[in-house]
């Protein structure tokens, strides 16, 4: 994880607004740090802006606002289900009027939330199932379409979250609606960045494998993740890190990427190209 008792390293991203969902722990997080290094102004939204410490990860500040203006630059933090098309446009309304624009929205919240035992495909029930899409799915739609008409202001990047399990499935069968709900945020992220190239908006995606994340961690033994035995079976031979994550996200929101929309690039250490453990 970065460093957020540091200054920031780069002014690439300085002046801009940036956006990061599901930013208060894990991954999110590390995108929102990473981000703030670079110059840009950030906005959390997140359901529990408590989640990291409730995973045992440690901030270098009280709050992750705090964490992230330790860089020089301005952040905002709000609590929000959005899965809510109405908490979700409340929220992207907040940061645009705080702001004033708003340049980099990453759609990062998400996750295989219901239960592994019943995340099967002729298991998955409609609450699940709503859930899973509300979560992984709508969440993104409701953002991009609040915070569209802000960013064609002056044109910027999207970046969502899909996830490898849209290349392949794990030998159980299991997480079939998470994988389902990540496929829809591939298709979405393809069909937005050829509605909304004309403006100077980029769409793309980003999915990554196994991430060693606190959470993923935690849970590895109860859902069979992040196990020596996957990280065996990558190409790479070991798990992701977030840095790994955030390497790739600074490519697509910054200048290095200007010609390069409705792409997915895969983060898992070529764990894509071979079957799942």
């Amino acid at each position: 994880m970065y460093d957020a008792n540091a200054e920031a390293t780069s002014g690439i991203l300085a002046g801009k607004c940036a956006i990061v969902t599901g930013g208060a722990g894990g991954i999110g997080r590390a995108y929102g740090l990473r981000l703030a290094q670079l110059g840009a102004n950030v906005a959390i939204i997140d359901v529990d802006l408590h989640v990291a410490a409730r995973w045992g990860e440690k901030l270098s500040a009280d709050t992750i606002d705090e964490e992230l203006r330790a860089y020089g630059v301005s952040a905002l933090a709000i609590q929000a289900d959005l899965s809510n098309r109405l908490a979700a446009t409340a929220a992207i309304d907040e940061i645009g009027r705080t702001f004033g624009r708003i340049d980099i929205l990453v759609n990062n919240a998400g996750g295989a939330i219901t239960p592994i035992e019943t995340s099967f495909a002729s298991q998955s029930n409609d609450a699940e199932l709503a859930s899973i899409f509300g979560v992984n799915f709508y969440s993104m739609v409701y953002c991009c379409q609040a915070a569209l008409p802000i960013l064609k202001r002056q044109g910027g990047a999207i970046v969502n979250v899909s996830t490898i399990g849209v290349d392949l499935a794990p030998a159980s069968g299991a997480i079939a609606g998470y994988a389902a709900a990540k496929a829809a945020v591939l298709r979405y992220t393809r069909h937005l960045a050829v509605e909304v190239g004309p403006h100077a908006i980029r769409v793309n995606a980003i999915a990554p494998g196994i991430i060693e994340t606190a959470r993923v961690m935690a849970q590895s033994n109860q859902r069979d993740l992040g196990t020596d035995k996957q990280a065996q079976v990558i190409p790479l031979r070991r798990l992701g890190t977030a840095a790994d994550c955030t390497g790739t996200l600074e490519y697509l929101v910054t200048d290095m990427s200007l010609y390069v929309t409705g792409e997915c690039i895969r983060v898992s250490g070529g764990y894509s190209l071979v079957a799942a453990g």
